[in-house]
């Protein structure tokens, strides 16, 4: 994933690591794709009641999926971002206009340090205290979340300009 959001084709053929980070920055910058020439006004634009979900609503909860998982790989305790004791959904619920350049940089910054620390490990090393897990495992998962949260992201960018598609 670049900077820009310009996705790139992941490989057809290669080894279960290049797949993996292929296929995860393949999502991760779909997600910016989505979000693309859209205003925060239009970013935070609600889908429709009850759900508090927003096309920066889906950004922030995968800064903070990159956050629960890569993240905590590297260091156990790390705190999630936005959801708090005081606002559990606030992934979703505190989102704001005037906040959507920093949200959007901050999932940059996430999904750079996530790319940092699962390239640092080995796909079959083990975590976790109760239930074990591997880094393949965390791949996996991260690609699950995107893959499940980008059709979501579909409608509400329809909704927002009528703009479809891949």
């Amino acid at each position: 994933m670049t900077h820009s959001g310009t996705r790139t084709e992941p490989p057809r053929i290669g080894d279960d690591r290049s797949m993996l980070e292929s296929w995860l920055d393949y999502w991760r910058a779909s997600l910016l794709h989505k979000c693309a020439g859209l205003s925060g006004e239009q970013l935070v634009q609600r889908s429709c009641p009850p759900s508090p979900m927003s096309l920066i609503g889906l950004v922030r909860h995968m800064t903070e999926m990159e956050r629960g998982y890569a993240y905590r790989l590297a260091d156990r305790e790390t705190p999630l971002l936005y959801c708090t004791d005081a606002s559990p959904d606030g992934d979703f619920e505190d989102v704001s206009p005037s906040a959507v350049e920093a949200d959007l940089a901050t999932f940059r910054e996430h999904c750079e340090r996530s790319r940092e620390i699962l390239a640092g490990l080995p796909l079959d090393d083990l975590f976790g205290r109760d239930e074990r897990y591997s880094v393949r495992w965390v791949h996996h998962y991260l690609i699950k979340e995107y893959a499940r949260h980008l059709g979501h992201a579909d409608l509400l960018r329809e909704r927002v300009d009528g703009a479809t598609g891949e």
